[in-house]
């Protein structure tokens, strides 16, 4: 049986995860420090909250002392994927708090080094997290393309949440060039194009299934508000940051470009949200679609 957690753990986690990987489309020197302090903390918040709920997942409860423990696992760490994942999930959070706390140390290679080991940790546990639910899922190369498709989530939502903190920094930094806001929204249009092949390979290969949990009206909505919400809004959230951004609507007003693309790109962190949140209804209570 899943319950609501399941799903708050699954996309707190890819959002923790890509939102910190997503950090890396912004080059050094750019912003000052102040940002990075700014994003660490929240996505150490966020990890720390998929944490809770990886607790819970776990029947333990949410104290300081197992939120810094990692349980029956101290016994056998790796004797199965639940506690390796506990591991993994533990390490992310305290690797981004170094990671934040680095930056009032002005170490740079510190700091490179603690993101690159917070990108590597992200992604494990990720993968792990994706093969906890790799049986309920009815399709041929479930190990691989499951995995993929969390990664790919993972993406998404850093690129929306990354890009609208990041374009809010033009309001302190006018002087910005408007093309590192740029790759936020072609990394954005790149994501939604491989989400939805992934989607559409899913389609067809539950077309080739017999069975499988009909949809009902229930998941028929839920279906509709994942494709109708989750990709075509953000797609269509994209198109409207990307006419903000040309060079004919920064040439006008600069300033005002960047606060428009910023402003859709808040708006599509909801819709983005909404359509994860469907997904993984989806693929919990259905155990086909993703």
């Amino acid at each position: 049986m899943f319950s609501i957690v399941d799903v708050f753990y699954i996309v707190f986690s890819q959002l923790a995860v890509g939102g910190f990987a997503l950090l890396f489309l912004i080059p050094k020197g750019l912003v000052g420090a102040n940002f990075y302090r700014l994003m660490g903390s929240i996505y150490l918040l966020v990890s720390g909250l998929a944490r809770c709920a990886n607790l819970s997942l776990h029947q333990q409860a949410v104290t300081f002392r197992n939120f810094f423990g990692i349980g029956r696992s101290l016994q056998a760490p790796f004797a199965q994927w639940p506690d390796t994942e506990a591991i993994l999930a533990l390490s992310f959070v305290l690797i981004v708090l170094a990671y934040t706390l680095s930056w009032w140390f002005k170490s740079p290679r510190l700091t490179q080094i603690l993101f690159f080991a917070g990108l590597l940790c992200g992604c494990i546990w990720l993968f792990l997290s994706a093969l906890r639910y790799r049986h309920i899922v009815q399709m041929p190369g479930e190990m691989f393309l499951l995995p993929l498709q969390f990664l790919t989530a993972a993406v998404l939502l850093g690129t929306v949440h990354s890009g609208m903190w990041f374009g809010h920094w033009y309001l302190v930094t006018p002087k910005m060039p408007v093309n590192y806001l740029r790759r936020f929204n072609s990394v954005l249009l790149y994501t939604l194009l491989g989400m939805t092949l992934l989607l559409c390979l899913n389609l067809l290969f539950r077309w080739q299934t017999v069975e499988v949990v009909p949809f009902n009206l229930f998941y028929q909505i839920i279906f509709g508000m994942r494709l109708g919400i989750g990709l075509g809004g953000t797609l269509f959230l994209y198109f409207i940051s990307w006419d903000c951004l040309r060079p004919k609507s920064v040439a006008r007003d600069e300033l005002g470009a960047t606060r428009a693309a910023t402003g859709f790109l808040f708006i599509a962190i909801i819709t983005a949200f909404i359509g994860e949140f469907c997904s993984r209804l989806l693929l919990l209570e259905m155990r086909f679609i993703f």
